[in-house]
């Protein structure tokens, strides 16, 4: 059996990628179909495989490349040549590759990560054609007479009352865990990541961690915080690291604030994974996976803020660091795989030659 693994994009690393690479575990022979491929932007096995990509892919080395090509999207993955020998398709969907023209007798899969990867209100003009490319990715939905989804409120989100539920998983392993007794922990800065965080939110935040003398660690990108760096010269900006850096900071932090707008909370469960607590938005997928060990933002207001800051202050001795790893680790890689393998139907595959 051939098969085709289908993904939105692959410009840069993310939650979405690695998804990627476990399916592409599961199907070691695959070829991989997307909309825009930056060479060399991966790495890893993804880039060992043959890649086919659409016409949008010549403008890749444009990182928003998607949102300035909002308006041709449908027209793009249509576009997408699928090869004749293709009889099984997996789309991996962040809400726009599930749209490929995929022949009726070709076995589909669908597993949608995402729906709202793009902000459609900053897409400018493009915008205007929302109503048409959002009635065009909902109605290729239909082509599949199986669908699972990331998370029950995506689920409910899509109204897709049959769609099985998998809860996606993060890089566990590169977050190893340092027990109390082979380290005196002091926990005595806040780790602060900057992904979704805007100039504005970022500087209340610091402002009042500052006024209680906290010493505060950032990681992520920082671009746009240049001003607040400038201004505030004591904060220690880390850069945009791989989650084994991101552990080493985690270790020892207090509390990690996390504001990353995705569709699974991986920064926050990997902070637990390290024994401490995390602060984040409080939204309906953050509800859904984060019981333990958090403390939800409703805003970015100073008093919103100063109030999570004192209870944070009341308790982060109080919890246990080996059941907030638990939690951590509760979404892990092989319990994705397990749950994948049965959804895509790989046992009765291992019988045929791929």
């Amino acid at each position: 059996m051939n098969t085709a693994i289908c993904i939105d994009s692959l410009l840069s690393r993310d939650d979405s990628t690695f998804l990627l690479e476990l399916v592409l575990m599961i199907y070691p022979n695959s070829e991989i179909y997307t909309i825009a491929h930056k060479q060399g932007g991966i790495l890893g096995q993804i880039e060992t495989r043959s890649i086919v990509s659409s016409y949008l892919t010549h403008k890749a080395s444009q990182k928003d490349v998607l949102k300035k090509s909002f308006w041709i999207l449908p027209s793009a993955v249509k576009g997408i040549p699928l090869h004749s020998s293709i009889t099984k398709v997996i789309v991996l969907s962040r809400g726009y590759v599930h749209g490929m023209n995929l022949p009726t007798h070709v076995e589909k899969e669908l597993y949608i990560m995402e729906w709202d990867s793009l902000d459609q209100e900053k897409t400018g003009w493009q915008k205007i054609f929302a109503p048409f490319v959002n009635d065009w990715r909902e109605k290729a939905l239909r082509q599949f007479p199986r669908i699972a989804v990331s998370s029950e409120a995506l689920k409910k989100r899509l109204d897709l009352p049959n769609a099985e539920v998998i809860a996606p998983t993060y890089r566990t392993e590169e977050y190893p865990f340092v027990r109390d007794e082979d380290h005196n922990f002091s926990f005595e800065h806040h780790l602060i990541y900057t992904h979704d965080l805007t100039e504005n939110d970022f500087r209340t935040i610091v402002k009042i961690l500052l006024s209680h003398n906290e010493t505060i660690r950032v990681m992520g990108p920082f671009d746009h915080l240049l001003k607040v760096k400038e201004d505030f010269p004591q904060i220690d900006f880390a850069g945009d690291h791989c989650e084994a850096t991101s552990a080493m900071y985690s270790h020892q932090a207090r509390v990690i604030w996390d504001f990353s707008k995705s569709f699974f909370p991986s920064r926050a469960f990997g902070a637990l994974a390290t024994g401490r607590p995390v602060i984040v938005s409080d939204t309906v997928v953050n509800r859904e996976f984060l019981k333990e060990g958090v403390f939800f933002l409703q805003g970015f207001a100073s008093a919103e803020i100063e109030a999570v800051y004192q209870n944070v202050n009341s308790t982060y001795l109080s919890f246990d660091r080996k059941i907030l790893r638990r939690l951590g680790l509760k979404w892990n890689e092989r319990l994705f795989k397990s749950r994948m393998v049965k959804f895509l139907g790989r046992n009765r595959d291992l019988h045929q030659p791929e």
